[in-house]
C-alpha cells in the first residue's frame, strides 16, 4: 500500500470513525398550515416497535421540509406538533429496504390537547429515489414457494437471472449461485449483511458459502439498478436485513421435506432418445429452520438467534461407473443398478445482540457459525462421482460488530466490522462414492473429447483457507431539504491455495476409447495472494426543490494486491526444483467515478415518478481471475502443459502398444517414442510463459469499467397498485487483450472445413466455415503470453440494452402480487483487436497454460484442448431475450387457507457451463480431425483434432423454462400463535425442460440437467 493512501485512510477513518450504513428507509416530506404556508420549526415524530428506542424525531427546516433517516422496516406512525396548531398523526405507513415514503401534513391552529388522526393508504411511490429495487419481506418469504434462499427469492424479480436454474423447491439449493442483471457480470454480485459484504476472498468477491438465515431474516432488498455512491460494482445487490428482537419473545419453527415417494416422473421417451440416461429426481429434501428472540432488559438489550440445518440427496441423471476402482480398466461401462447422485447438506447456528446504551448510541453484535458440504457437486451424466468436484466447507463464518449514533435530528454516525473466515477442500477420496472401493487417489482421470466425460479418477487435491476483514464507515448530516453523507467502505483478505498431486500427476484424453492426449501437472503447489486494500472513499448529496430530487456523488476507489514469498519444490517430473519467488506488489490502481440521479414528483402528488440515473461502476476484481490468479507470479510458469499421445504407436504384438501408459519420456519437452512434444515448452522451467504489461497494473483509470443508465416512469394506478417501466443501458469499458507475443497472424494458416449434415443445424447442416485459423507447426510450444489493454490493438465494445416492465402491489389482508417482463440483447464486438492478435478470438489457445485462460485461471483447471481460431466470430449478438416473471398470494377469509402461485418464463443457461457474453447460448462444439482439416489446410493440423463450432454463437438458444410452483396453506390461530400447515407442489404442469445441454457435437443437445418432475414438499410453520 503506498504511503499516500495509507495517510488518506487514516485521516478518513479518524474523520469519519463510522461507516456506511446497511440499506434503511426514510421518511420525509413537507408541512404547511391550511393556507399553503410552510411551517419550519415543526416536531416530526416517528414511532414504531422495529426500533429500539421506539421513537426518532426531528424538526422541519426553514422550508418546512423534513427528513428522518435510518429507520429499520416496519409500521410506522407519524406525528406533527408545533404549538399553536393541532397535533396531526399519521399511521400505517410502512417502511421496507431503502424505500422513502413522502408523507407530508396540513396543520391547522388549534390545541396540542387536540389531535388529528390520518388515515390514508401508506405511499407506494418512491418519489426521491431512483434506485432500482425489490423488497421481499416475511409476508413473501413465508407463503411464496421456493427453496427459501436469498437466490430463489431474488430471481423472482424480472430481469434478474440465474446459474441455478435447476434449482426447484430446494433440490439444489446449497450452491455456489450467481445473479446478473441487464448484462452485468456475475463477478459484480454482492450479498449483504448489516451493510457488509459477505462475500469470501475467492473469484473476485462473487463467491461464498455463507448463506443468510431465513428464521432470523426480516426482508431482503435486491437493488439491481441505478445503485449510489456506497457501491462500488454495479452488479445484483441482495440485502439482507436481519430480525433484533424486540421488547416480546417471539419466534418461529419451521420444517418441510420431501421424497422420492411425492414426486412424479417426467422422464420420457423422448429424453431417452436425445441421450439422457435417467431421470433427474429427487431422493429427499428437508428444511429445520427454528428461530427465538426477545428482551434481555426491555427498551435496552434484545436478542435474536436461529438455527438451520437443511439438506438435498438428488438423483442426477446418470449411471455410475460399473469400472470404478478397478486400475485395470480405462473405460467407462454404466452400471444399470446404480444411478449417480448428489448430497448436499448445510448448518447455520447464529445469534443476535442488540444493546441500545443510551438514545445516542446502539451496538450489534452478530454471530454466524456455517458449515457446507457439496460431497459430490455438479454431478451430470458427463461427470461421474469419482472425479467430481467435492466441496466440503467446515466453515464459512460471519462475526460482525456494527454501531449506529444519531447524535442531532440531524448528524447520524454508523460503523461496522467484520470478520468472514472461509475455508473448502477436496478431499482426496470422494466419500459419495467409495463405499469399501479402496483409495480413488491413484488412478487417473479420464476425459472423453468425444462427449466431454469425465471419470475413473480425481484431478487434484485441493485445501483453500481464506480470513476476509471488512469495515465501513459514514457520517450524515440531515435537513428537510438535503442529505448529505461522506463515507468509507474497505476490505482485506489473505488466501492460500494448496495443490496437491492427482494420480502421478497426469490426466489422459480419449477420444471414446482410444487415448490421444494428456496433461502434465507440476504439483504440489502453495499459491498464496492477499488483498492489502480494497477502499472505498464516497461522498454522496441528496436534495429537493420543489418536485425535483436530485443525488450527485462520487466515489474514489483505491485497490491494492500482492503475493506474498512463495516457493515451489521438487515435483513428480522436475524432483531438483526449488524455486523461491519474493513478495511481489502487484495491482495498485485508482479511480474515480460519478453517481447521478434525478427524480421528479411529475404531478406533485405522490403518485408519480419519472426516474433517471447516470452511474460509473469499478468492475470487481480480487484473488482469482486475471489479476488474481491468472498473473501471480508462481502462476506465469507454466503448472500444465498439454501433449499429443499415440498409444498404438508400436506394432502389433509389442506389450507397450495399447497399454493406456505413455511410454516415452515425460521429462522431455520434444516429442519422444509414443509422445509429441509439449504444447508449452516452458512446462517445469523458471521462465515465465506469461507476462503483464506494467501499464495496466498501476495507476488512475486503469481498472476495468462500466457504465448504466437508467431512465423510467414509477406510477401509481390506485390505492396499493403500482407499476413502473424502465430502459437499461450498460457498456463495458478498460477491456485486456490475452496475446501470444511470438505468433501474429502470419504464422496460422487459414483453412475451411464443411460442417456435417445434420437436421438440426442451420438449413441442414452441410455449409462450409471458412475463417478458420491453424497455428503453424514450427510455432508449436513456443509461448510469450502479454497481459495488455485490447485498445492497444484496435476497438472493443459490450453493451446491454433493454426494457423492464412490473405491476407491484400492497393491499395487505393476505393479497399479494407481484411481476412483470424483462427484455434485453448483448452486443459484442472484438474484431479490430483480433485481426492484430488472433488468439483473442480463442477462450484457451493451441499453446494452452493456465495463464491463457481468459476468465476462470486456476491451475485446477484442466486445458481441455487446441481450439481452431474461428474469426469470422468477432462480432456477436444474443437477440433479444424475454423473462416473465410473477408472484401472488391470496387469503381466503372465513376459512384462513392461503393459496400462492410463483411462475417463471425464461430461456434455460444452454451449454453447460452457464454465464457467458452471450447468455443461454448453445455452441456445437465439433473435433475437426486431420482428414476433414487436410483438403483446405495442405497438412495435418499441428494438435489435431481441433474444436470449431458449428454455429454462430446466438443461432440456437435454450429451451425455455415454463415453470409453475403452487403453495396451498391452511392457518390454525390459538391465541397469540399461528400454526401454519402447508403443501407445496413444484413444477405443477410437470414439464421436462433441458436445462443444460451437451455442447460437444458428437452429442449435441444432449440433455445434462431437466426440470424436476414435480413434487410435493409438506412444510409446517409454528409462529409466536
Amino acid at each position: 500500500m503506498s504511503t499516500f493512501r495509507q495517510v488518506w485512510f487514516v485521516l478518513v477513518v479518524l474523520l469519519v470513525a463510522p461507516a456506511v450504513a446497511y440499506a434503511q428507509a426514510s421518511i420525509t416530506g413537507i408541512v404547511k398550515d391550511t393556507s399553503g404556508a410552510v411551517l419550519p420549526g415543526v416536531t416530526v415524530e416517528a414511532a414504531s416497535p422495529a426500533l429500539i428506542e421506539k421513537v426518532r424525531s426531528v424538526t422541519t427546516d426553514s422550508s418546512g421540509q423534513f427528513r428522518i433517516i435510518d429507520l429499520r422496516p416496519g409500521t410506522y406512525t407519524v406525528t406533527f406538533t408545533l404549538p399553536g396548531f393541532s397535533t396531526t398523526k399519521r399511521e400505517g405507513v410502512e417502511l421496507a429496504g431503502s424505500f422513502t415514503a413522502t408523507v407530508n401534513a396540513d396543520l391547522r391552529i388549534g390545541g396540542l390537547e387536540e389531535t388529528i388522526t390520518v388515515t390514508s393508504q401508506s405511499p407506494i411511490v418512491d418519489v426521491q429515489a431512483a434506485t432500482q429495487q425489490r423488497v421481499l419481506g416475511k409476508d413473501v418469504i413465508d407463503v411464496i414457494p421456493t427453496s427459501r434462499t436469498h437466490f430463489s427469492l431474488a430471481t423472482m424479480i424480472p430481469g434478474v437471472r440465474t446459474n441455478n436454474a435447476s434449482d426447484t423447491g430446494g433440490t439444489n439449493s446449497i450452491e455456489l449461485v450467481f445473479l446478473t442483471s441487464h448484462g452485468g457480470r456475475v463477478t459484480d454480485q454482492r450479498v449483504t449483511l448489516d451493510g457488509l459484504s459477505t462475500n469470501s476472498a475467492e473469484g473476485a468477491g462473487q463467491y461464498s458459502a455463507y448463506t443468510p438465515n431465513i428464521a432470523s431474516t426480516q426482508e431482503m432488498a435486491i437493488d439491481f439498478a441505478a445503485g449510489g455512491a456506497e457501491m462500488e460494482t454495479g452488479g445484483v445487490r441482495v440485502n439482507v436485513i436481519p430480525k433484533e428482537g424486540g421488547n416480546r419473545f417471539s419466534g418461529v419453527m419451521f420444517a418441510s421435506g420431501s421424497h422420492s415417494n411425492l414426486q412424479s416422473s417426467n422422464f420420457t421417451d423422448e429424453l431417452k432418445a436425445r441421450g439422457l440416461p435417467s431421470a433427474y429426481s429427487i431422493h429427499k429434501l428437508w428444511d429445520i429452520n427454528p428461530g427465538f428472540g426477545g428482551p434481555v432488559v426491555r427498551d435496552k438489550v434484545w436478542f435474536y438467534g436461529a438455527v438451520r440445518y437443511n439438506g438435498e440427496n438428488t438423483y442426477s441423471g446418470g449411471f455410475a461407473n460399473a469400472n470404478v476402482g478397478k486400475a485395470n480398466e480405462w473405460l467407462y461401462v454404466a452400471d444399470p443398478n446404480k444411478r449417480t447422485e448428489n448430497y448436499h447438506r448445510q448448518s447455520s447456528y447464529n445469534i443476535r445482540g442488540t444493546w441500545q446504551i443510551n438514545p445516542k448510541n446502539k451496538v450489534s453484535a452478530f454471530f454466524d457459525k456455517q458449515a457446507r458440504c457439496v460431497c459430490p457437486r455438479a454431478i451430470s451424466p458427463l461427470e461421474l462421482p469419482e472425479s467430481s468436484t467435492e466441496f466440503d466447507y467446515p466453515w464459512a463464518d460471519i462475526n460482525s460488530v456494527t454501531w449506529s449514533s444519531p447524535m442531532t435530528s440531524r448528524l447520524l454516525f454508523e460503523a461496522g466490522v467484520q470478520r468472514h473466515p472461509e475455508q473448502w477442500h477436496l478431499p482426496a477420496d470422494n466419500h459419495a462414492v467409495n463405499d469399501g472401493i479402496g483409495p480413488l487417489t491413484n488412478l487417473i482421470q479420464v476425459t472423453n473429447l468425444a462427449n466431454g466425460m469425465v471419470y475413473r479418477g480425481r484431478q487434484s487435491i485441493v485445501t483453500n483457507d481464506m480470513v476476509t476483514w471488512r469495515y465501513r464507515g459514514s457520517a450524515s448530516y440531515v435537513t428537510g431539504t438535503h442529505s448529505f453523507k461522506i463515507g468509507f467502505t474497505n476490505q482485506s483478505a489473505t488466501r492460500d491455495w494448496l495443490f496437491s498431486a492427482p494420480a502421478q500427476n497426469l490426466a489422459y484424453q480419449f477420444i471414446g476409447a482410444v487415448p490421444n492426449r494428456l496433461v502434465q501437472y507440476n504439483y504440489p503447489i502453495l499459491i498464496r495472494a492477499n488483498v492489502g486494500m480494497d477502499l472505498g472513499l464516497y461522498a454522496q448529496d441528496r436534495w429537493t426543490v420543489g418536485r425535483l430530487t436530485a443525488t450527485l456523488g462520487a466515489r474514489w476507489d483505491s485497490l491494492d494486491v500482492y503475493y506474498p514469498e512463495q516457493h515451489i519444490g521438487p515435483t513428480t517430473y522436475f524432483p531438483t526444483q526449488n524455486i523461491t519467488y519474493p513478495k511481489t506488489d502487484w495491482v495498485n490502481w485508482n479511480d474515480i467515478t460519478p453517481r447521478l440521479a434525478a427524480v421528479y414528483d411529475l404531478f406533485g402528488n405522490g403518485r408519480t415518478a419519472l426516474k433517471v440515473g447516470l452511474n460509473k461502476y469499478m468492475l470487481a476484481f480480487g484473488l482469482q481471475g486475471m489479476f488474481g490468479d491468472g498473473s501471480n507470479p508462481i502462476n506465469l510458469i507454466p503448472q500444465n502443459t498439454l501433449r499429443t499421445w499415440n498409444d498404438s504407436f508400436y506394432p502389433e504384438g509389442d506389450p507397450r502398444r495399447g497399454n493406456y501408459k505413455p511410454d516415452c519420456d515425460l521429462v522431455s519437452r520434444s516429442a519422444n517414442e509414443e509422445c509429441g512434444a509439449m504444447l508449452n515448452d516452458k512446462f517445469g522451467t523458471s521462465i515465465p510463459s506469461a507476462r503483464v504489461d506494467p501499464d495496466i497494473l498501476d495507476g488512475w483509470g486503469k481498472r476495468g469499467f462500466n457504465w448504466e443508465f437508467s431512465t423510467g416512469v414509477q406510477h401509481q394506478l390506485t390505492e396499493g397498485i403500482s407499476v413502473d417501466v424502465g430502459f437499461f443501458r450498460r457498456w463495458y469499458g478498460n477491456f485486456i487483450a490475452i496475446d501470444n507475443a511470438t505468433t501474429t497472424i502470419a504464422d496460422y494458416t487459414k483453412f475451411s472445413i464443411t460442417a456435417p449434415a445434420d437436421s438440426r443445424l442451420p438449413n441442414g447442416g452441410g455449409y462450409v466455415i471458412d475463417n478458420l485459423y491453424d497455428l503453424n507447426p514450427n510455432k508449436v510450444g513456443q509461448v510469450d503470453t502479454l497481459y495488455t489493454f485490447a485498445s492497444n490493438y484496435g476497438k472493443q465494445i459490450e453493451h446491454w440494452d433493454g426494457m423492464d416492465f412490473g405491476v407491484n402491489t400492497r393491499f395487505g389482508n393476505g393479497v399479494i402480487l407481484q411481476g412483470g417482463v424483462s427484455a434485453g440483447r448483448t452486443l459484442t464486438d472484438n474484431c479490430e483487436v483480433v485481426a492484430k492478435s488472433p488468439e483473442i478470438i480463442s477462450g484457451v489457445f493451441a499453446t494452452t497454460t493456465t495463464a491463457q485462460q481468459t476468465f476462470s485461471v486456476s491451475p485446477g483447471n484442466s486445458p481441455t484442448g487446441y481450439n481452431a481460431l474461428q474469426l469470422g466470430r468477432c462480432a456477436q449478438s444474443s437477440g433479444f431475450l424475454s423473462q416473465y416473471k410473477g408472484f401472488g398470494s391470496y387469503l381466503l377469509p372465513k376459512i384462513d387457507v392461503q393459496l400462492s402461485v410463483n411462475y417463471q418464463n425464461f430461456n434455460a443457461l444452454g451449454s453447460a457451463g452457464g454465464f457467458d457474453a452471450i447468455p443461454s447460448n448453445v455452441p456445437a462444439q465439433y473435433l475437426v480431425q486431420n482428414a476433414a482439416a487436410l483438403p483446405s489446410l495442405g497438412r495435418n493440423l499441428s494438435a489435431a483434432p481441433a474444436t470449431v463450432n458449428l454455429i454462430a454463437p446466438g443461432t440456437v438458444v435454450g429451451e425455455r423454462v415454463n415453470q409453475v410452483d403452487l403453495s396451498v396453506a391452511k392457518i390454525l390461530r390459538f391465541g397469540g400463535t399461528k400454526t401454519t400447515l402447508k403443501v407445496d407442489v413444484f413444477n405443477l404442469l410437470n414439464r421436462n425442460t433441458a436445462l443444460t445441454e451437451n455442447a460437444n457435437f458428437a452429442a449435441w443437445r444432449t440433455p445434462l440437467t431437466i426440470m424436476q418432475g414435480r413434487f410435493a414438499k409438506v412444510g409446517a410453520q409454528f409462529d409466536f
